[in-house]
């Protein structure tokens, strides 16, 4: 009898062991798929443009994902809010935006946001903190200029090591290897720019491009302000039309997203030729399907330039 209970004492100890080890393995699997669901839990990015979401989507990578709120082919300045876009902005872990003077109904929900997303870089601040040079709060094309994009890429790295200390290495590499690509085209910009027949920049339309004719020392010319909804008056084309025929200037700009109808005005006036820019924030219908890039449209503003300004060639070009 006493020789039975001890073989039922030592089975039962034998199943306690058993389960203790199968609970103690389902806490370790618990564990480990909890961490392995954190390190794969994307950061969410909330940007407003198409320059901001290349900047976000070079840095974060495979890390995140990104809502551009402003489509493509939207005005800017028109846009409104809708609820899905509040919706969005409320899981985000990061917004990435210009600033009040391009989004200002950005400020006008932050209260009803409560607080979130947690972390928010706007441009302009970003910039004015760091006493950058040549920053025109009227003008919120920031994007325009290079170097302002390093220093929004560094903000960018350092942010999102705060919000995923994990991926601190690789969003510095990431970012690094963006910048040095901003630095080059800031470099091509500079040496192909230097040397034009003229430096006379006129656009036949609003100043969207302040940032980028200080950077290289163009002398710029627009028929209106940074706002875009304003409308030149006769007496401001009659005035550029004096200044080319005085200057002999040969070609003028325009916006590639805008009705050309003021440059063609001036052109039938003048015999300049067109040539359109893009400001890095509309995509026609085809870039968008052949996946182009924010750098891509700034060395084709380079290579347009360089046509119109009748810039020579430079060593750098047979690079």
């Amino acid at each position: 009898m006493i020789k039975k209970k001890i073989q039922c004492k030592e089975l039962l100890v034998k199943k306690i062991k058993v389960l203790f080890s199968g609970l103690i393995g389902l806490l370790l699997l618990v564990n480990l798929l909890i961490g392995h669901s954190q390190e794969n839990q994307k950061i969410r990015i909330v940007t407003t443009i198409f320059p901001l979401t290349e900047i976000a989507r070079a840095v974060v990578g495979n890390r995140g994902d990104i809502f551009q709120l402003i489509p493509t082919g939207a005005e800017v300045h028109d846009f409104q809010l809708r609820p899905s876009d509040v919706s969005h902005l409320h899981q985000a872990d990061l917004i990435l935006a210009v600033g009040p003077r391009l989004e200002p109904w950005l400020k006008k929900i932050e209260g009803a946001l409560n607080g979130k997303p947690g972390h928010k870089i706007y441009f302009y601040e970003e910039l004015e903190s760091e006493d950058f040079p040549g920053l025109v709060e009227a003008d919120p094309h920031l994007w325009l200029d290079l170097k302002a994009d390093e220093l929004l890429t560094g903000a960018l790295v350092k942010t999102l090591g705060e919000i995923d200390p994990g991926g601190q290495d690789y969003y510095r590499q990431r970012g690094q290897r963006f910048q040095a690509e901003l630095s080059a085209l800031d470099r091509a910009f500079k040496e192909q720019l230097k040397t034009c027949s003229s430096d006379i920049f006129i656009v036949a339309g609003h100043q969207a491009f302040g940032y980028l004719a200080r950077r290289y020392n163009l002398e710029l010319y627009s028929l209106v302000g940074a706002n875009p909804e304003a409308r030149p008056g006769l007496k401001k084309i009659q005035e550029i039309i004096e200044l080319i025929k005085r200057e002999k200037v040969k070609a003028i700009f325009y916006e590639s997203s805008v009705n050309p109808y003021y440059a063609q005005t001036i052109a039938r006036e003048t015999g300049v030729k067109l040539y359109p820019l893009s400001t890095g924030v509309h995509l026609k219908p085809e870039e968008v399907e052949k996946n182009v890039s924010f750098l891509q449209l700034m060395k084709q503003n380079l290579e347009t330039m360089r046509t119109a300004l009748e810039c020579p060639e430079t060593r750098d070009d047979h690079d």
